[in-house]
């Protein structure tokens, strides 16, 4: 049985919010440390948002090509390769509207202070004319979901027309020493469970066996992938 964080503790009384509380009049950026991260955290909302024709783009930051280092079939690059196919293929399944941009980093590589890295967020999100910026949240205990939240908070003040929220993906597992924002809303995906099922189930380097040589290589348990499914999706306003 996963144990959940305190966070998600409090997020199991937080109100449920309706897409316009989020998205604000119109646009919506994702920004994902790695790719799976934009289907297990925002999957709903990205479905939903997309289907009311919304302008939708989900950024990719880094290439995912850690999470099997010991493989002796599939190297970096492969296996970078691999899941630049599987994100694309999860976002189709989740709307074939939604567009994807790659900022470029490799895994566990983010410069948190990039110049043009937040020149590329902005310019992503003047394109759809974003009004909500959502990052991985800071307390999750993975560098790359930390120096993504940095990237994006620098993105949203040069926008300056965006509101900006988090979502948590380890951190809904593990506690967060910092202080947790006290805006929490949770999204109903009841009515996009099949399709965020469908979009979790194209990463399948990451939820399967694929890779078979790497004892210590990242799978994602099951039970894990259930909670991300069946679960509401968790937003915290950053202020």
């Amino acid at each position: 049985m996963l144990r959940l964080s305190e966070m998600m503790i409090r997020a199991a009384t937080a109100p449920f919010a309706a897409m316009d509380d989020i998205l604000g009049s119109w646009g919506l950026v994702v920004l994902a440390p790695h790719p799976d991260d934009e289907s297990l955290g925002c999957g709903g909302l990205l479905r939903e948002a997309a289907m009311a024709g919304r302008c939708v783009a989900v950024i990719v930051v880094t290439d995912g090509r850690l999470s099997h280092p010991n493989s002796p079939s599939i190297d970096g690059d492969m296996l970078a390769q691999m899941r630049a196919a599987e994100l694309r293929a999860a976002v189709h399944a989740l709307h074939t509207e939604i567009t994807v941009h790659d900022l470029g980093f490799r895994d566990c590589h983010i410069a948190d202070t990039s110049p043009a890295a937040v020149a590329a967020i902005v310019s992503v999100m003047d394109a759809v004319a974003a009004t909500a910026l959502v990052m991985a949240w800071q307390g999750d205990p993975h560098k790359d979901h930390v120096a993504t939240a940095a990237l994006a908070r620098q993105a949203a003040a040069r926008h300056g027309q965006a509101k900006l929220w988090s979502y948590p993906i380890w951190g809904r597992f593990s506690e967060y020493d910092g202080a947790v924002p006290a805006g929490i809303d949770r999204f109903d995906t009841e009515a996009h469970q099949a399709a965020k099922t469908a979009a979790i189930a194209c990463h399948r380097s990451q939820m399967t066996d694929l890779i078979t040589d790497d004892p210590q290589g990242f799978v994602m348990a099951p039970a894990m992938q259930m909670h991300f499914i069946h679960h509401p999706e968790v937003f915290l306003a950053d202020t």
